[in-house]
């Protein structure tokens, strides 16, 4: 009976749909290159070696909320996508160069750090990191990444390293984004312990590497 049981539920589970899981990058060096920002698809790709559709094709891609395909092989979400919640329409893939406003560079393999050329559609486009920190920063938070030292957790007076430490924050409960100055952003931060901080914190490094990321499933 009890093996009767088992293979009943394991059979529900055969004909179930698997579904693809949300991704958000939560450490810093899960993401081999930053780039210019992040491309926001519509379900489907063909990359390019070069930005020509008559140039080598190196990759069809196609994706929904229940699997995400290249090449016919199904693949995990998080190593292709910069950030991927299907739910909210939202896939997008780190932009690494583009051509005018007809082809976007794209990394379409995070593991391997394979890139090619998209053909860019009318719909669709890539939002530089401060138009990201902005569009989404204000509305539905940033997160800071799990692989950022307590000591670089400062929020300080002035956009620059020498600024005096107004407050450290350790866990917090949300970021706002206020303002970008170049690479420092002034945020306002509820820690842990439900207190307001306010200061001026490195949101971007001089090689382009980020310290903290828009929370796109943010309230």
């Amino acid at each position: 009976m009890k093996k009767l049981i088992l293979s009943f539920i394991f059979s529900i589970f055969l004909i179930l749909p698997a579904f693809c899981t949300d991704y958000m990058p939560r450490y810093a060096d899960s993401i081999r290159n930053f780039g210019i920002g992040i491309y926001f698809g519509n379900g489907k790709a063909t990359v390019y070696s070069e930005p020509d559709e008559n140039s080598e094709v190196l990759a069809k891609m196609t994706w929904d909320a229940d699997k995400v395909q290249i090449n016919d092989r199904i693949v995990d979400p998080k190593n292709v996508f910069a950030v991927f919640v299907p739910q909210n329409a939202l896939s997008g893939f780190i932009a690494l160069d583009e051509q005018g406003t007809e082809y976007i560079k794209i990394l379409y393999d995070n593991q391997k750090g394979l890139s090619g050329w998209i053909k860019n559609s009318p719909d669709e486009k890539v939002f530089y990191w401060r138009q990201l920190f902005y569009k989404y920063g204000k509305t539905k938070g940033l997160y800071v990444f799990a692989d950022v030292s307590k000591e670089g957790r400062y929020l300080r007076l002035t956009p620059d390293d020498d600024g005096e430490i107004s407050h450290k924050f350790v866990y917090p409960r949300y970021i706002r984004l206020q303002l970008i100055k170049g690479n420092w952003a002034l945020l306002k931060v509820v820690d842990y312990d439900n207190e307001q901080k306010v200061g001026w914190f490195r949101w971007r490094n001089s090689d382009g590497s980020l310290n903290m990321y828009p929370d796109f499933k943010g309230n």
